[in-house]
């Protein structure tokens, strides 16, 4: 009985781990994200490359998914998202920022960085 019981455990302990669940750090800092690529995408076109856009916008795209397959409420995204727009609208492109937020975002998410450069591809003919 003492060894089903741990067999047990220890199968729902792995079954939410490998469920890719992620850590409270790494939401906040994927909401983060998600507020860098929502201002970038708003930019003026004349002070950022299309490319740059378009990466940010399907990233946005990509990373909401994520979020919500991981229970995220719309209003938790939202109110994150706000508050790092807030931070930096105005400012120009942050190139170290989307960098960072790139190498996170590649590495959290399986398969993003294909899914966001096919998806930005579609945004405006690029």
């Amino acid at each position: 009985m003492k060894k089903l019981f741990i067999i047990l455990i220890l199968t729902a302990f792995s079954s939410a781990y490998a469920g890719g669940h992620i850590t409270k750090k790494q939401k906040v800092e994927t909401i983060q994200c998600l507020g860098h690529y929502s201002a970038t995408a708003v930019l003026p076109a004349d002070t950022i490359e299309v490319k740059d856009m378009e990466m940010a916008l399907a990233s946005v795209k990509v990373i909401r998914s994520f979020l919500q397959k991981e229970q995220v409420s719309d209003d938790e995204m939202n109110k994150g998202m706000n508050e790092h727009v807030d931070k930096v609208y105005g400012k120009p492109f942050d190139k170290g920022m989307n960098d960072k937020c790139n190498k996170f975002i590649y590495k959290l998410i399986p398969g993003s960085k294909e899914e966001i450069e096919k998806l930005s591809r579609t945004i405006y003919g690029g």
